[in-house]
């Protein structure tokens, strides 16, 4: 009874067992190619990471801004930023963090990014959305940005057109 019993469990498993992957795809001509992915998709997708990445740091340095983390949003400029006015980095940082720090509240959101990447540098095109409890502007920003140990910075920085 047990060896008949366990015949049956036997003949169950192999019926319901997966069948070993298929290495071979049959083409329409009758010749046999490898079942991969095309190389073509490969690099497609990793474009698509990098510039997720990018997004993900331009949505970050936005939050920090929003957050008013003074530290965390300068983290997001690279050590070669390109100042607005010619003013010292210095000068620049001090000026941020009495601008980010003086409102109450601050809201910061990117709409409609558009991405171009050319190895490791991008250019961030987007409309900002600026809130304060004393200021309500929105206009079009345009973030020039650098891969530097890993993560995506902001070398250079214009508001408008």
């Amino acid at each position: 009874m047990v060896n008949q019993r366990a015949k049956q469990v036997l003949t169950a498993t192999r019926a319901i067992a997966p069948k070993k992957p298929a290495t071979e795809a049959k083409l329409s001509s009758g010749l046999a190619k490898p079942a991969v992915a095309k190389s073509a998709e490969q690099p497609a997708r990793v474009r698509e990471g990098n510039t997720e990445e990018v997004l993900q740091a331009v949505h970050a340095w936005a939050g920090a801004w929003s957050k008013q983390d003074v530290d965390a949003y300068l983290a997001f400029y690279a050590k070669d930023f390109k100042t607005p006015k010619g003013e010292t980095r210095a000068e620049w940082e001090a000026a941020r963090k009495q601008r980010i720090s003086t409102p109450k509240k601050i809201e910061v959101a990117v709409e409609s990014p558009k991405i171009t990447l050319k190895g490791d540098s991008a250019v961030v095109t987007f409309r900002q959305a600026y809130r304060s409890d004393s200021l309500k502007i929105s206009g079009s920003k345009t973030l020039h940005m650098v891969r530097s140990d890993g993560r995506w910075l902001i070398r250079e920085e214009r508001a408008g057109g």
